[in-house]
């Protein structure tokens, strides 16, 4: 008697369940934080039907072989950078910012898009035996890759998706094999930007510099470029702060000071600090959050959404959450060890792109990052940033499959 045995792709298991697992805790959640009387009633059925696009998206990402989004990295990045140009053009505004294209019943942000093509174009130019990035002639081009994409978001404006640009490169840059010692001589203008508003003062930061040249001793080219570069970003900081928009003027002085305008700018963290404490060790219960249904807690199923997870389910309902997007990028940093060349540099920099966005959107709930606006991936109510997130986890479920290729 023949015996029939059903055999499953070899995807990574754990990294599905959880992927799936934080899906039905978002959608649980933006029912819980939209049941209450108002505008946003019912958004959890739209939710729905984005989370069921989104496995479908990572399912049809997954069944084409990597190497084709290796081909197509170039043209992709290309089409990205046309449309964050369009919606700088013509691009529905909201808050204050260009962010979004209309397209029917979805509002498209270009911007999601642009961090998957620019991954893809940095994966595909460091996937080459003969990268040396000691040499300028070899890191200078992946940095130009990235500044045009981060100017156009930035120029939006859209500080917290612009940010996560440069820090897929860093991860990237690393994971290539550039030397550590050249990678914090590339850090430092980020250094720079944050003792300054630390301190107020750039002696701290030339005193750091020194140190970490005298430390490295890199090549003339190298101490001249990190002396000009910092330089330029130490001239440009009070320009670019008079650049800043208002309200991102005011969500930095409030990261600084919440309590300065407690009825105002730190109105939204004060509000979120409340709810994830009165939540306890096991929350109020689902549906029963008061911060929530008072409506004192402002962007409950978008930006704040991790605010009613904490007040409704407590810490062991935070503490979940956390476990299941440790145990995610875990599996996605396992699938970047594990193999190689192109697969392993697109992995490293799809876990980096989704440990930048929870890591700001959770510090942000508690006040310890700025209120950038950015989504919790797979969990926060949103069709883009939802079948965004598919598609990442699609391409590290396609180097699950062809990993050994």
């Amino acid at each position: 008697m023949t015996r029939f045995r059903l055999r499953l792709p070899p995807f990574d298991v754990p990294l599905a369940i959880a992927a799936l697992g934080l899906v039905v805790i978002g959608l649980f959640t933006v029912f819980s934080a939209t049941s209450i009387p108002g505008a946003h009633q019912g958004l959890w059925v739209r939710q729905l039907w984005w989370a069921a696009a989104a496995v479908g998206a990572a399912w049809l990402v997954a069944a084409v072989p990597y190497r084709v989004y290796d081909s197509l990295a170039y043209p992709t990045y290309g089409i990205s950078l046309a449309l964050l140009v369009l919606v700088l053009v013509m691009g529905s505004s909201a808050y204050g910012a260009k962010r979004w294209l209309d397209l029917g019943p979805l509002k498209f942000q270009p911007s999601e898009l642009a961090k998957i093509a620019t991954v893809l174009v940095l994966a595909r130019r460091f996937d080459d035996p003969k990268l040396k990035l000691d040499k300028f002639r070899h890191w200078f081009p992946a940095l130009v890759i990235v500044l045009v994409p981060f100017a156009l978001v930035l120029k939006e404006p859209d500080l917290g998706t612009s940010l996560s640009f440069p820090i897929i490169l860093l991860a990237m840059f690393f994971w290539a094999g550039m030397p550590v010692g050249h990678l914090l001589l590339g850090l430092t203008p980020v250094f720079n930007v944050v003792l300054f508003f630390a301190t107020g003062s750039l002696w701290w930061f030339a005193g750091l510099l020194a140190v970490l040249l005298g430390a490295v001793r890199p090549r003339l080219a190298m101490v001249v470029a990190a002396l000009v570069l910092n330089g330029a970003v130490a001239y440009a900081m009070p320009h670019v702060w008079n650049g800043l928009a208002d309200y991102q003027k005011r969500r930095i002085q409030t990261f600084l000071d919440p309590g300065n305008d407690p009825y105002g700018a730190g109105y939204q963290i004060i509000q979120s600090r409340i709810a994830i404490g009165s939540g306890g060790a096991v929350g109020k219960g689902f549906l029963k959050g008061t911060q929530k249904a008072l409506a004192f807690l402002p962007m409950r199923h978008t930006d704040f959404i991790y605010s009613v997870v904490g007040e409704e389910f407590g810490l062991l309902g935070t503490l979940t959450v956390v476990l299941l997007y440790a145990w995610l990028l875990m599996r996605g940093l396992r699938l970047a060890l594990l193999s190689r060349g192109f697969a392993s540099l697109m992995a490293i920099g799809l876990v980096t792109a989704l440990f930048y966005h929870i890591m700001v959107n959770m510090l942000m709930t508690i006040g310890w990052a700025p209120v950038t606006g950015l989504p919790l991936p797979l969990i926060s109510y949103g069709g883009t940033a939802l079948i965004v997130n598919g598609i990442e986890i699609g391409l590290l479920q396609n180097v699950a499959l062809r990993r050994k290729d």
